[in-house]
């Protein structure tokens, strides 16, 4: 079988090692060092995909992408979400009232966002998170309301207990009355979207909420859904010129902007950060491969002595080189991928086994570490360990085709 020499005496150093305790401890250090910089940048990078996903499927799926606001409220809504709907760019609109108040029951209190929806159009928006029973009962139910797990769990409130609602009431100049508006609801059931949202999120119909305001029952304004996410502000501007009469708007960039940047400025910092670990253990290849050099000196000399080249030296150990980098990055995509699958499971059995959560929603966007493998940052980061693996064995192998047998063997 036809195998060049450097290629058979690479494989053989790369199998059978060194007689030297401390070249074989050090080889042992450089791989593991490749393994572990290539599987924990490949878990970082997958949660940070997760992170990015979650953003744009989660939390912009709780939130809307535009709101838009009628300081009157909108008496014309079928025809309002017709012409809105007609936009190119607009995948959902679902009229909604939104106001701040306090919740208490039994002499228990929490800050809360109430938010007045129409169930038959929520299915894009909040409603995705609600089950269809929930969201028939809070259409069919007067006096009704959907809290978050959070909110309910702070009241000890379940299904069937009795809330109040707090609502600071204003006068047409802006002062707040003295005296607040008091509504009862009935808990009907609780949901979950795991985000921020759920600190202090509840539902009620839309009619009731806008009762609240002193709209008479009339909208405040319409939540839209698009489907360029990053087109939000432009078509928030040509939403704005079809609509007749005075309105404003908000967009995702203005209320989850600064989440969305934070998470792609820690994405590249931790990125960063564990892609030194695989220089770092570029850098032990170095010296591994040093080692090797000078533990094997005189079998060099030998070789040279019996014709072969410096070219074939050089190309002996970056052959080694090569077979170190796939090996470890090998093993560390393996341990990555397996790690990136499961760190999800892995982040809830700690959870678990501490009785802590590790993420919790009024600290960071989700409460939950989610994840994402993009083959294609496998494939780029498999490519960089290689790459760098391969600049790294240049100086060993250039150093061992430069021995002298005459000065090596002069004592053997």
């Amino acid at each position: 079988m036809f195998r060049p020499l450097p290629c058979f005496l690479a494989l053989r150093n790369f199998t059978s090692g060194s007689r030297n305790r401390l070249v074989s401890f050090i080889s042992l250090l450089a791989i593991l060092g490749l393994v572990l910089g290539v599987a924990l940048l490949i878990i970082v990078v997958s949660v940070m995909n997760g992170f990015d996903r979650e953003m744009e499927t989660r939390i912009l799926g709780a939130v809307p992408h535009i709101r838009l606001f009628s300081h009157e409220g909108i008496d014309n809504e079928a025809r309002l979400r017709e012409t809105l709907l007609e936009h190119p760019n607009v995948r959902a609109v679902m009229p909604f009232t939104r106001l701040e108040g306090m919740l208490t029951r039994n002499g228990k209190t929490r800050p809360v966002e109430v938010l007045g929806i129409e169930p038959a159009f929520s299915g894009q928006f909040i409603g995705q998170f609600l089950p269809n029973s929930l969201i028939m009962k809070l259409n069919q139910t007067s006096g009704g309301v959907v809290l978050s797990t959070i909110v309910a769990e702070n009241l000890s409130a379940k299904a069937g207990d009795r809330v109040t609602l707090l609502v600071p009431s204003r006068s047409e100049g802006g002062a707040i009355h003295e005296a607040p508006r008091v509504a009862a609801f009935t808990v009907l059931g609780t949901f979950a979207t795991h985000t921020t949202l759920d600190q202090g999120l509840m539902l009620i119909h839309l009619p009731e909420a806008s009762a609240l305001v002193g709209l008479n029952g009339h909208p405040q304004g319409m939540q839209v859904k698009v489907d360029q996410l990053f087109q939000a502000r432009q078509t928030g501007f040509q939403l704005m010129n079809l609509l007749p009469g005075e309105f404003y708007f908000s967009d995702w960039l203005q209320t989850h902007g600064n989440l969305y940047q934070a998470i792609k400025m820690s994405r590249n910092m931790v990125s960063l950060l564990v892609f030194l670990i695989i220089a770092i253990a570029v850098f032990n290849v170095i010296s591994m491969l040093m080692m090797t050099v000078i533990d094997k000196r005189a079998e060099i000399a030998i070789l040279k002595t019996q014709g072969a080249t410096g070219g074939e030296i050089v190309m002996t150990f970056l052959a080694q080189g090569f077979l170190i980098g796939v090996f470890g990055a090998g093993l560390g995509v393996l341990l990555g991928t397996v790690g990136a699958y499961n760190i999800t499971a892995l982040a809830h059995w700690l959870e678990s086994l501490l009785g802590h959560q590790l993420l919790n929603s009024e600290i960071y966007p989700i409460d939950y570490l989610p994840t994402d493998i993009h083959w294609a940052d496998v494939v780029m980061i498999v490519m960089v360990a290689l790459g760098l693996n391969f600049l790294a064995t240049l100086y060993p192998a250039f150093r061992a085709a430069g021995t002298r047998p005459a000065e090596v063997l002069r004592y053997e």
